[in-house]
């Protein structure tokens, strides 16, 4: 929809220098203004995906940056480059005038979707992606936006459409979602486009060796490529009790759904493990009004993660919040008649419970797999390019890609939708393959305070601090091996870590020692020349 073509001057034409961003207005309407190689572009200035505000964000060449989860997109077309942002940004008119910079409004819509290929009925061949989570849904879009004009099927033994998963242990679990806030599309979109989504179809085998996909059903289907990202099933606890009734993990829609209702009746809640999900819903379901404990095996929360500093700051957050924390223990049972009503801990301590919820992490779900080699924990090993087979690829928590510090899996939302989004142009576009080398990046929101966290650090043996999380509202913390800083971790510096990412992406991050001594971040960027 066009609005009513209002114009006005909104800067000088030397106001703003190449990778400088400003917000404006023109009228009554609010306009991203960016400068790239001499030119100025206006965009809708919140970002697609929560409605960050871009004018905070980071333009390195032509990508633009989202503060709050780095969203990535092309500041000259709008297009969105990278996940968590489905929809790319809606553009207006620019024009110079003298010595003006002049911005015509051309539109009032807050989002489109990227350039995507319309399917052709004579198409006779046939994409399959197994798996609806975020890695499908991006793949399934990507596929057209890579000009593939055939079948695309996705089967997924959720009975959900693609949804925001993220959000199940967040605002949605809260309460302050609605239902409709959760499905990444409308249906009418998947129609429009092809995308031919089988819920509550379970796969039972496939076959690689012959691209032959079996279902729970007994129904075949062969396919011309398929993509696996089935993420990965929640681990349980083999203690006595474990079966019983209101035992939970949280990975789906519905898990969520469950939890809500027992959080608003005022529960008691024991959470079994101190992970990053487990203290989201800590967080969700004591805002809720349960009452909740947090049984670890961890001394400190996040520690081997984040450091000892930082997970005791976000367990006194909690803390603070009434949440009980039982750390260094273990359970041993779970007792009740029918449903759980105590959780036994190895000190032999009895906690009251209505309600457990196990955060003890994924294990990659590829049973169903045949001809195809697994990894020591159930995972796959993918090229460069996401491939794993002649036409079979995989993304997501399942993949494990080649880094330069060997393959790497990494069970986190934005990965999961990058990957899905590359293997999707990737099996579109054969002949013009585009390599997996995105920058990990992953958020967690511990008691309204998000934690944004660059990089991948299975272990480090250094941190540096760049402001200090005992004392300072706002942080960077610096992981490092052997003075080379394999990941970072912020609170409240939202540019800088966006900065650190870019820099990170183009293998252009200092070393500690330089960071140490200081750095400008913003200053630092300029000078490196983004990747094609």
């Amino acid at each position: 929809m066009t609005t009513d073509y209002t114009e006005a001057a909104v800067c000088h034409i030397d106001d703003l220098h190449d990778g400088q961003l400003k917000e404006v207005r023109v009228g009554d309407t609010d306009v991203l203004l960016a400068r790239v190689d001499g030119q100025y572009y206006a965009l809708y200035p919140k970002c697609s995906h929560y409605g960050a505000p871009l004018a905070k964000g980071v333009l390195h060449g032509h990508r633009l940056v989202c503060p709050w989860h780095n969203a990535c997109f092309d500041a000259t077309t709008g297009h969105r480059l990278e996940a968590p942002a489905l929809n790319g940004l809606p553009m207006h008119e620019v024009r110079i005038e003298s010595d003006q910079v002049l911005v015509r409004l051309t539109t009032d819509a807050q989002s489109r979707t990227n350039p995507l290929a319309a399917p052709q009925a004579h198409s006779t061949e046939t994409y399959v992606i197994v798996g609806a989570g975020g890695a499908g849904a991006f793949a399934a879009e990507a596929l057209r936006e890579g000009g593939f004009t055939g079948r695309i099927v996705m089967l997924t033994q959720s009975p959900n459409q693609p949804y925001d998963r993220p959000n199940c242990s967040k605002d949605y679990l809260q309460g302050k979602a609605p239902a409709e806030w959760m499905p990444l599309r409308e249906p009418d979109f998947y129609k429009q486009y092809g995308i031919e989504i089988r819920t509550e179809t379970p796969v039972k085998r496939l076959d690689a060796a012959i691209k032959e996909i079996v279902l729970q059903s007994g129904e075949t289907i062969r396919y011309d490529k398929a993509l696996i990202c089935t993420g990965g099933a929640p681990n349980h606890l083999p203690v006595p009790g474990a079966d019983l009734r209101n035992v939970f993990t949280l990975r789906t829609l519905t898990d969520s759904s469950q939890l809500r209702l027992l959080g608003q009746q005022g529960k008691r809640v024991v959470i079994v493990g101190s992970s990053f999900i487990g203290l989201e819903a800590a967080m969700s379901l004591r805002k809720l009004g349960a009452e909740v404990a947090v049984v670890g095996r961890e001394a400190v929360p996040f520690a081997k993660v984040l450091g000892e500093k930082i997970g005791r700051l976000v367990q006194g957050w909690h803390e603070k919040a009434g949440i009980r924390f039982h750390l260094g223990r273990e359970v041993r049972q779970f007792d009740g008649t029918g449903e759980v009503s105590t959780v036994v801990l190895d000190n032999g301590l009895s906690l009251p419970a209505d309600v457990v919820l196990l955060g003890l992490g994924v294990k990659p779900r590829t049973d169903f797999l045949e001809n195809v080699p697994r990894a020591d924990d159930g995972g796959v090993l993918t090229d460069e390019y996401l491939q794993l087979a002649d036409g079979l690829y995989a993304a997501g928590d399942i993949a494990h890609f080649p880094t330069p510090d060997g393959p790497v899996r990494i069970e986190h939302w934005k990965v999961a939708g990058q990957q899905g989004h590359v293997a999707g142009l990737n099996m579109a576009r054969p002949d013009a393959p585009e390599p997996y080398r995105m920058a990990p990046f992953f958020w967690t929101n511990q008691q309204g305070k998000r934690i944004n966290y660059v990089g991948h650090a299975e272990q480090f043996d250094q941190i540096i601090y760049d402001g200090d999380p005992e004392t300072d509202d706002s942080f960077l913390a610096f992981y490092g091996v052997d003075g080379v800083v394999k990941a970072v971790a912020s609170l409240g510096r939202d540019t800088d870590i966006a900065i650190i990412r870019e820099l990170m992406q183009n293998g252009q991050l200092p070393h500690l020692q330089t960071i140490q001594a200081g750095v400008d971040w913003p200053a630092l960027l300029a000078k490196v020349t983004p990747q094609a």
